[in-house]
């Protein structure tokens, strides 16, 4: 990949053509609901390189807006979440959870026409899939993600996300790379059940073109002439949906990476059953959802907290703690923005390079004012997406298999 087109796919603060792009085409994931509740404390969210605040009103609707009072620019962080609205405490200005301005206490005369001219910030929101979602752009909202998980019982799905100090584009990439699950997981695969990963670690790639990204198989050898196959499927512009660890009917999971900035990722995790509950150390995986999976403990400086001891005593990567502490760690090795044009890529790295495509696709088509041509269809199609796992005779098709 040339620097050039590095920089276009990575940068999204400033109005930079791929932030213009998220902000104009794609609902973002803002808050997990658990971390706003009723009249309490508004939370900070950044996307984009900007700050907002999200609160949930004593009824329960849920507001989001600009961070700064459009008055003097105090955080609304610190205002009083108070009759369905947020009250700054700077001069007492009260802004509605729909973004009607219900007060300036401190305009002597003409107060509700000055009401209706104070340029408040407020975006729609939705909830689902225990999930705050936001819509930034400026015109009518795009089709709503309307995922399959959206639409199981509470106690089916949960939503976690962790905090990352690196661009979001190389998190997208993780969890797109099945190339790497045998050799970078090899020590977590002896406690899940993925039987046939680490029997072959060079995969072989088949692609499938879908409404708004691509599907693909990782082709494992397996024994007694039989193909392991992971089918996964990569929707834009950040979602990886990863086929279940138990065939055929197990838990699901997907992964998407939004950028709050240029250096800085919320990494997201769904996993969800649409039979049956989840286990129970799956449906309360830790005790702060916010701050899971843990990771790193440390930068470069200590080595991202790789535990040495640990690999003498046989621990593959040295890290401990999680399996996605690994990924983690790998992906900020890379550097706070990885450098793709000194990269040396091989057949193995071929999901990532479809990633890079589409996402290139995307923000060229956004910059000339085309619509984005993968998205069409999508929005119909949004529940029917998932991710398969297959043990089949060698000869048999995968896609006949998956488009059953």
């Amino acid at each position: 990949m040339k620097a050039e087109e590095n920089e276009l796919i990575t940068r999204v603060e400033y109005g930079a053509p791929m932030g213009q792009m998220l902000r104009e085409n794609f609902w973002f994931p803002a808050a997990l609901s658990i971390k706003i509740l009723p009249g309490k404390s508004p939370l900070r969210v950044r996307l984009l390189g900007e700050q907002f605040v999200a609160f949930r009103a004593s009824d329960g609707r849920v507001g989001f807006f600009d961070e700064n009072c459009p008055h003097r620019r105090a955080s609304l962080a610190l205002a009083r979440n108070e009759d369905n609205a947020l009250r700054c405490i700077f001069h007492g200005w009260k802004y509605g959870v729909d973004g009607t301005v219900l007060e300036v206490p401190t305009q002597p005369h003409n107060a509700a026409e000055f009401c209706k001219r104070v340029p408040l910030q407020h975006y729609p929101v939705r909830e689902a899939g225990g999930i705050i979602w936001v819509w930034l752009g400026k015109g009518p909202a795009k089709a709503f993600p309307d995922f399959e998980f959206n639409h199981v019982p509470e106690d089916q799905v949960y939503a976690i996300h962790q905090q990352l100090p690196y661009n979001w584009v190389q998190d997208v990439e993780g969890g797109l790379d099945s190339a790497h699950v045998a050799i970078l997981h090899s020590h977590w695969l002896k406690g899940i059940d993925i039987p046939y990963a680490s029997f072959d670690t060079a995969p072989t790639y088949e692609f499938q073109s879908v409404a708004g990204g691509y599907r693909y198989a990782a082709i494992r050898n397996a024994p007694d002439e039989k193909s392991y196959i992971r089918v996964n499927q990569f929707v834009m512009p950040w979602y990886a949906f990863i086929c279940p660890e138990e065939m055929p009917d197990g838990d699901r999971l997907v992964i998407f990476s939004t950028p709050n900035d240029d250096l800085h990722t919320t990494h997201w995790m769904i996993r969800y059953n649409r039979h049956r509950p989840l286990k129970p150390s799956y449906a309360n995986p830790a005790p702060d959802r916010g701050d899971y999976p843990p990771a790193p403990t440390s930068g470069p400086e200590g080595h991202w907290g790789q535990d040495r001891d640990a690999m003498e005593a046989g621990h593959f990567s040295g890290f401990t703690r999680h399996l996605n502490t690994e990924d983690f760690a790998v992906a900020w090795s890379q550097g706070r923005i990885a450098d793709r044009s000194r990269e040396f890529l091989n057949e193995g790295d071929l999901a990532v390079v479809w990633l890079r495509r589409h996402l290139l696709t995307a923000v060229k088509e956004h910059m000339n004012g085309e619509q984005l041509s993968g998205m069409k269809g999508l929005a119909e199609s949004y529940r029917a997406i998932k991710a398969d796992a297959l043990l089949i005779p060698k000869m048999n098709d995968w896609k006949a298999l998956v488009l059953a």
